[in-house]
């Protein structure tokens, strides 16, 4: 495989998703009666995962993980058409494919995966899609990176996972790939930090 490969964090990088998911983690919250202010689910979900907010609600509420994750999964499932692409996510695919990269995806969310993509028409991007339903190991473990890798032969130096927060960067760290840090506030630490995805035309060019 000739170019550069691109294997992409879905929310918060190429998804403009928090919104929603951080409202249906309040309303799932509310119905269950767990107290828990919109700035804490939003700092729990993004420093961590909705796994983290689902897990704490369960240890205050004695209910099970998976009964609560699945009345988030129903809410938050049912709105998947509100979530937006970030600013130049559809530019920064199509400019680095002009370039000759290659793209995948390799990200947490679950069955809302594809219809997201479908609907934002940004799925004819990528030549897979791996999401939570392929069953590998949640990151920072490297399986699913591992996995693309050695499916399709890529060059583990012409490999760049780009994602939006510090387990993305340790992700791509133990798979032996580029980290590439999506951080508009230019802050955070990895091979590469960028500001705007445009930005990736850069790397594909080098």
């Amino acid at each position: 495989m000739t170019g550069k490969t691109f294997i992409w964090d879905l929310d918060g990088t190429l998804l403009d998703s928090y919104g929603v998911i951080v409202s249906s983690l309040h309303q799932t919250l509310e119905d269950l009666g767990v107290p828990m202010d919109e700035s804490e689910i939003r700092r729990l979900a993004t420093e961590g995962s909705v796994s983290d907010v689902v897990r704490r609600a369960a240890a205050e509420t004695g209910r099970t993980f998976q009964e609560i994750k699945d009345r988030y999964s129903a809410i938050s499932g049912g709105r998947y058409r509100e979530i937006t692409a970030m600013p130049h996510a559809r530019e920064a695919l199509e400019e680095t494919a002009a370039l000759g990269a290659v793209h995948f995806v390799y990200t947490h969310r679950g069955t809302t995966t594809v219809p997201v993509l479908e609907n934002l028409g940004l799925d004819r991007f990528f030549r897979e899609v791996v999401s939570s339903l392929n069953g590998f190991p949640r990151k920072p473990a490297p399986d699913a990176l591992l996995y693309l890798l050695e499916k399709y032969r890529l060059e583990t130096d012409r490999v760049y996972y780009v994602g939006d927060r510090t387990l993305d960067v340790g992700c791509a760290k133990s798979a032996g790939v580029r980290s590439v840090l999506y951080s508009p506030s230019g802050t955070g630490t990895a091979d590469y930090v960028i500001r705007d995805l445009l930005d990736v035309r850069s790397i594909a060019a080098e």
